[in-house]
């Protein structure tokens, strides 16, 4: 699978994440991705996002966070408002397959970089437009602003504590992957017509198509989502969280009424064979009680032991690990890359998740 699509060749002229998290994606499936950054600016402005640690070591050039999906590519740096580093542009485009832009409204014309133009140089060329707001494209767009604006900050957080933005940028995340799959449906149109396409992706239309089962709550029930923790709407109990006697925490994930007579076998606990929780239906109905028994029954147990338990009843359950239990783990250790970037040792996980075992 590495060199899957190798003799591909993608100009990369977009920034930050969602953009390069495809360039990344088939750079490590062998195509040839070359990163377009602004000379002017110093390249792509997630070069200098560096966190708090880095800052304090003053250890890498770049960051981490550039780092994170700029893996494989071959980087180069134009000022494209000067003419002759605009016809080094144009040359790379005779020979390439795919572009993927996340250009300002308005940028594409000043710079003369409109699908009608790369078309000029290479009739067949496919681009990928990345925007932030379908229903208003001039306007800027960050990963905190989408959350805010397509309902996810509203239902992230604790009833009691302010709409909160989750810490990865998910929206970007969501946005890289619809990229991808439509890059991937214009490889087979162009494989089978020759003909090239243009796409356009918004992180809004990308967020709104992600929101699953809590649209359709509202738009069949009337239910709005709302901040409830890491609980289910529909299930208890379900993204409940319990410490245990040595201070490690879990998380339950109860998704039938078998598995939560499994969970009272193993608890032991006779306050759990109450009537009112022996159905989803009453669990939901009576979810704060149930979860002062359940937490009562954790408090005395030590988290690794009373999960194996768990897990050899089959009952869905999880330890709450950091990132340093993460990146222990074989199957994080087996998915780990690394580049050196201008001097700088960079490790990331791999973007590719899946594998074709025949």
């Amino acid at each position: 699978m590495d060199n899957f699509f190798k003799g591909l060749t993608i100009i990369e002229l977009s920034s930050v994440l969602a953009g390069p998290s495809v360039g990344m994606f088939f750079a490590e499936l062998g195509a040839t991705v070359i990163k377009i950054e602004n000379s002017k600016t110093g390249g792509d402005v997630t070069r200098s996002w560096k966190n708090s640690h880095e800052i304090a070591s003053q250890s890498n050039e770049i960051s981490a966070y550039f780092a994170a999906v700029n893996y494989g590519k071959t980087h180069v740096f134009l000022d494209l408002k000067d003419p002759k580093e605009k016809y080094q542009l144009d040359e790379y485009v005779k020979s390439a397959d795919i572009i993927t832009t996340n250009l300002k409204l308005g940028d594409a014309e000043k710079l003369g970089l409109t699908y009608d133009y790369f078309r000029s140089l290479k009739e067949n060329i496919i681009q990928c437009q990345l925007s932030g707001f379908e229903s208003d494209k001039s306007r800027p767009a960050f990963d905190a602003v989408l959350q805010a604006e397509t309902g996810y900050m509203h239902m992230n957080g604790h009833p009691n504590s302010p709409p909160t933005k989750m810490p990865v940028a998910l929206i970007d995340v969501i946005a890289g992957h619809q990229m991808k799959e439509a890059l991937l449906i214009a490889l087979l149109k162009l494989e089978k017509e020759n003909l090239g396409s243009y796409i356009e992706v918004s992180l809004e239309a990308s967020a709104i198509s992600s929101l699953a089962n809590q649209a359709t709550n509202w738009l069949m029930s009337g239910l709005e989502g709302k901040r409830n923790g890491s609980l289910h709407p529909n299930i208890a109990p379900y993204g409940e969280t319990y410490q245990c006697k040595d201070g490690k925490w879990l998380v339950l994930a109860i998704g039938n009424d078998k598995q939560f007579k499994n969970l009272i076998k193993i608890l032991n606990n006779k306050k759990l064979e109450d009537g009112k929780y022996q159905s989803n239906q009453n669990r939901i109905a009576n979810r704060k009680a149930l979860n002062e028994v359940l937490a009562l029954s954790f408090q005395g147990k030590e988290r690794d032991e009373i999960l194996k338990g768990l897990l050899k009843a089959k009952i869905p359950a999880g330890a709450i690990h950091g990132m340093k239990e993460v990146f222990a783990g074989e199957t994080a250790q087996n998915m780990l890359i690394h580049e050196d970037l201008n001097g700088t040792n960079t490790i990331r996980p791999s973007s590719i998740a899946f594998r074709f075992s025949k």
